[in-house]
C-alpha cells in the first residue's frame, strides 16, 4: 500500500544555497523526472522577496526508507543545499485528489 509523504526542506544558510541551486537545478531536474508518478505535488518554498529559501514536496510511496533513499541521492542534496529535511507521513483531506483512495 501507497503513503503519501511530506518532504520539506530548509536551504543552508552560509549565503551559498542560491550558487547551489542554480549549479544543481538542471541535474535535480533530471533527476526527478524518474520519480514524476510518485511526486504528487513539488516546488521551491519562497522567501519573502520571492527567492527560493527550500522545497516542498508530496510523495507516493511504500514507506519512509524509499523516500529518505530517494532524497539523498538528489543531486541537490548530494550537493548539500539543505539544511533540514523533515519527512513525515501525509492524509490529503481537502481537495483530495479523486485518484486517491477514500478516508
Amino acid at each position: 500500500m501507497m503513503t503519501l509523504y511530506m518532504v520539506y526542506r530548509i536551504d543552508r544558510d552560509d549565503g551559498r544555497a542560491a550558487a547551489i541551486r542554480e549549479a544543481t537545478r538542471p541535474a535535480h531536474r533530471a533527476y526527478m523526472v524518474q520519480f514524476a508518478a510518485r511526486v504528487r505535488l513539488g516546488g521551491p518554498v519562497l522567501d519573502a522577496v520571492g527567492n527560493a529559501c527550500g522545497g516542498l514536496m508530496l510523495i507516493e510511496a511504500e514507506d519512509e526508507a524509499s523516500v529518505r533513499a530517494m532524497v539523498a541521492d538528489d543531486p541537490f542534496e548530494l550537493a548539500e543545499l539543505s539544511a533540514r529535511i523533515d519527512i513525515y507521513p501525509f492524509r490529503w483531506q481537502t481537495k483530495r485528489p479523486a485518484d486517491l483512495p477514500p478516508l
